[in-house]
């Protein structure tokens, strides 16, 4: 967090473009954060539902979004060879794997935009926000222009996976209780 005050949001006062486009960052941050916690419950349940075990829900708890996927796919990709319930058309079965893959991407799209440290400028020097971003065993982090637009892209393809993930599972069998 920046070493400034929090913008007013006071109407009596008018905050400057620099303020509001802070708030107008902070306030779309947050929507990524819930869109993202969304589809973070929704792959947990999807993991548990997998394993069939009511225990499930002990080993998935407080797990990271991409142990989730990676072990998610690991059961999809495994099931018929252990001979596990058949989760159904091979269709079906690659469309829920792949909503499934897809959330890896825009896991990490969030990471950088939420755990990143954000700086007023961008990389060429112009006015604008950018995200530090480090890379691992690298000794300098990087700047990268992120835009409102940017996070508001992520919010949607965030709502977007849910949905589809939503949709696949309802099209694989032992899932869904009853199917």
């Amino acid at each position: 967090m920046s070493d400034k005050s929090h913008p007013t949001t006071d109407n009596e006062e008018e905050m400057n473009l620099e303020d509001e486009a802070r708030l107008a960052r902070r306030y779309h941050l947050g929507a990524v954060a819930e869109a993202s916690a969304i589809m973070e419950s929704v792959l947990r349940a999807i993991f548990s539902s997998l394993l069939g075990s009511p225990r499930a829900n002990v080993v998935a708890a407080g797990q990271p979004v991409s142990w989730l996927i990676d072990n998610a796919l690991a059961v999809i990709d495994a099931n018929d060879e252990v001979r596990g319930p058949s989760l159904g058309e091979p269709d079906n079965v690659a469309r829920f794997r792949a909503a499934i893959a897809s959330c890896r991407d825009l896991n990490t799209r969030r990471n950088r935009l939420i755990h990143g440290a954000w700086v007023d400028g961008l990389p060429n020097g112009h006015p604008g926000q950018s995200v530090l971003h480090s890379k691992w065993r690298q000794p300098w982090p990087f700047a990268i222009e992120i835009s409102l637009d940017d996070i508001e892209n992520l919010v949607v393809d965030l709502e977007v996976a849910v949905n589809d993930l939503m949709m696949a599972i309802f099209n694989v069998k032992g899932i869904i209780a009853g199917t």
